[in-house]
């Protein structure tokens, strides 16, 4: 089994990657889903609203996401602190889901599984120690900007959420593969169709084991 992480900055194609090389054969783990999953149980919910108040609430009663990141991604030492809260009860729950799902592939498939693991923080949560290779997903500003606004983010936004992670050049320097994402959909998958037919699939092998306290 090869677990192969995928990295980048925001807005860059890290999921557009990771699902190209999904459609190849390989399991995408996908932890932005993951998360909105957990963030959207009712426990989790009860529990944010019960430390941040009614205004992360939208229609209904359930949390607004968008509410929400406004009260996290910030400069100031209260968005600080309200982020690493946020973590401290997201983050856990998705770990045990994500390892879990790692443990499963293995044991089904050990020899000739690709696990994709699509974390925006793999560095930084030090999920890169269980990955066989990295791909760093590079692509200049103006395109990232162009995306972002196509999302609802304002360009304020995007630069809110780089400030949270490590620098790209410094995920591109521990990376195993630099993929460029500046050009059409089809000049993308063709760097990929032919990195997974030359590379990925001479690198199919039983993984590293996965241990219990990861």
């Amino acid at each position: 089994m090869i677990v192969l992480g995928i990295v980048g900055s925001p807005a860059g194609g890290k999921s557009t990657v990771a699902g190209f090389l999904a459609e190849l054969g390989g399991t995408w783990v996908n932890a932005d889903l993951i998360a909105r999953d957990v963030l959207e149980t009712d426990q989790v919910e009860l529990q944010l609203v019960d430390h941040f108040g009614p205004a992360i609430t939208g229609e209904g009663g359930r949390i607004d996401r968008k509410r929400l990141a406004s009260r996290v991604f910030g400069d100031d030492d209260l968005s600080r602190s309200s982020l690493i809260y946020l973590e401290s009860v997201i983050h856990p729950r998705t770990r045990e889901i994500i390892t879990g799902r790692l443990r499963q592939t293995f044991v089904t498939n050990p020899d000739g599984s690709i696990v994709i693991l699509d974390i925006p923080l793999l560095f930084e949560a030090g999920w890169d120690r269980y990955c066989d290779e990295i791909v760093c997903v590079r692509c200049m500003e103006a395109t990232r900007r162009e995306r972002v606004r196509a999302r609802g983010w304002s360009d304020e936004e995007l630069r809110r959420r780089e400030k949270n992670q490590w620098p790209i050049a410094e995920k591109q320097r521990l990376s195993t593969k630099v993929i460029h994402n500046d050009g059409e959909l089809g000049e993308l998958r063709k760097q990929l169709t032919d990195w997974h037919s030359s590379h990925l699939t001479s690198r199919v092998s039983p993984g590293p084991t996965l241990h219990t306290n990861c």
